[in-house]
């Protein structure tokens, strides 16, 4: 038996005993094990002896490789699902049919790397850099008795021809694609605000649902974009003075018992115009259902019993804040942060207990671990379908 690299097809495939042969022939890596060979690496890079890492097959899910240099390293048919890449150069590396579903790879350098047929859903790339990056199609074939078989990324099982990379729902803010080679892509709600697509070939690529702010040299056809976020309208910039003024007036809501105000409900807004302005502020029983607030820093903010549900909040900041009984049913929350965030139940003057509600919102329990929470996030409702 042995493993080839190809482009296309060849003969019949037997996908699904393909794959379940290929996990069990990946060779498991352990972090001593990982270590030893890093350093044979950067020895190996430096001229001082050591070996070039040749990890390729292996199984090396969950591993730290942040911070290292990479360049020129082979982890073809890999799997590295939940490593921590980040800030890693891996320049001119192999990772050809690589499997880096989840992983972290925020300001990693993949310049010339080959990342043909590779998974990255759900990874985050915030400013990575992959200038002619090779992200074309591709496939691993199985040759063994009986004939070949196609050997995809686990989320590709019983999917026939051959994939583009991966990258829904994954964060690549500020990436560089030029030149790279992206046919057959999927940004499917990916976050791309301020990426470079000069010279990238795109043919057949989607990008449904992806935040396309401040993206340069994007040439799609409009299919492709159906869903997407593009920069803030006119109309939408003209609204910043009267949604400062419900802020204030919701503040003085909220503080000022008879001095007035009024609770401010801002369903349906694009809320983007606000940027900063929603930090450490007081806006317990704010309403901002199906919202567009992609980015917007609410750190540190009294948020308690705030309702989000539906609201678009990719990639907000709720680090610090108050969020005691707040709902977030039915809301996109990929890449939002919650460090230190107060997920608590809120005690009601009727001696009851209000609860965070996180049904059908869609993120990830790793996003609440460092939040304090007295339920587990799946008690809350994460991962279940909201009901209508």
């Amino acid at each position: 038996m042995f493993w080839v690299r190809c482009r296309r097809a060849i003969g019949a495939v037997m996908a699904d005993d393909a794959h379940k042969h290929y996990e069990a022939k990946r060779k498991p890596l352990n972090q001593e094990q990982l270590t030893a060979a890093l350093l044979s690496h950067a020895r190996y890079l430096g001229s001082q002896g050591g070996v070039r890492a040749q990890l390729a097959h292996h199984n090396m899910d969950g591993l730290n490789f942040a911070n290292r240099n990479l360049t020129e390293a082979d982890f073809t048919g890999s799997s590295l699902v939940g490593a921590n890449l980040a800030g890693a150069n891996l320049d001119r590396a192999s990772l050809y049919c690589a499997d880096l579903r989840d992983a972290n790879l925020q300001s990693a350098r993949m310049t010339r790397a080959d990342l043909r047929g590779a998974s990255f859903a759900g990874a985050g790339l915030a400013h990575a850099q992959l200038d002619n990056a090779d992200m074309r199609t591709a496939m691993m074939m199985y040759v063994q008795w009986g004939g070949v078989s196609v050997v995809g990324s686990e989320h590709e099982k019983g999917k026939s021809g051959p994939k583009g990379v991966d990258f829904s729902n994954c964060s690549l803010k500020n990436v560089s694609f030029g030149s790279a080679k992206l046919d057959d892509a999927n940004f499917t709600g990916a976050l791309l605000q301020g990426a470079n697509f000069k010279g990238a070939k795109l043919g057949n690529a989607t990008f449904k649902g992806a935040v396309l702010t401040g993206v340069k040299d994007l040439s799609v056809p409009p299919e492709a974009l159906a869903g997407a976020i593009r920069d803030v309208t006119p109309d939408a910039a003209a609204k910043f003075d009267r949604l400062k003024a419900q802020i204030e007036s919701h503040q003085t809501w909220v503080t000022g018992g008879a001095a007035g105000g009024a609770r401010a409900i801002l369903d349906g807004e694009d809320l983007r115009p606000l940027r900063q302005l929603l930090s450490s502020r007081t806006l317990a029983g704010l309403s901002a259902r199906n919202t567009v607030a992609i980015g917007l820093d609410f750190s540190g903010s009294q948020l308690q019993a705030a309702k989000f549900d539906g609201a678009d909040l990719r990639d907000a900041d709720f680090s610090g804040a108050d969020l005691r009984g707040a709902s977030f049913r039915g809301a996109n929350l990929a890449h939002a942060r919650f460090h230190k965030a107060n997920l608590c139940g809120l005690k009601l003057n009727s001696g009851g207990d209000l609860k965070p509600d996180l049904t059908g919102a869609q993120a990830v329990e790793a996003q609440f671990l460092h939040a304090t929470l007295e339920h587990k996030a799946a008690d809350l409702g994460l991962g279940a379908e909201p009901q209508s």
